[in-house]
């Protein structure tokens, strides 16, 4: 007697992979996963969440690459993101981290910008006011 491969057709739970054979008809389709008892068997998983770093990047390169302030809704559309509301903590943070300002103008629309300090260091300016700050402290 010759062994033969036999394909038979079953299912696999798009949450934790288990794979099984119906009992009954392929046509009935199973209620839950019989590996992990989850009734969402056939729909795979919700995308994984954006982390604070990949949005501080995002709002990073759309605010570098603006020529002045953008409103939310032009940051969210330059950089993609599928937030309809920024999440508060995470400007808050950025303020402190990538020196982010925000202000409100007079038509009460908010203007996200970069603080010029943080990212402008070759500016001689900004290097010349500095040394004029050092040098006065230094005289004390």
């Amino acid at each position: 007697m010759a062994r033969v491969p036999i394909t038979v057709i079953g299912f696999r739970c798009d949450r934790c992979a288990h794979e099984w054979i119906p009992r009954g008809s392929i046509d009935d389709e199973p209620r839950v996963c019989p590996g992990c008892h989850s009734a969402l068997w056939n729909q795979p998983l919700k995308k994984q969440r954006m982390s604070y770093d990949d949005f501080k990047a995002k709002i990073v390169a759309v605010l570098k690459g603006a020529a002045g302030p953008l409103t939310w809704t032009e940051v969210r559309t330059n950089a993609a993101l599928p937030q309809a509301f920024p999440n508060n903590q995470w400007v808050r943070r950025m303020e402190e981290d990538i020196g982010l300002t925000r202000r409100r103008g007079s038509d009460g629309i908010i203007h996200w910008q970069l603080k010029e300090t943080l990212f402008d260091q070759a500016d001689p300016t900004s290097a010349k006011a500095a040394d004029k700050v050092s040098e006065g402290a230094s005289r004390k």
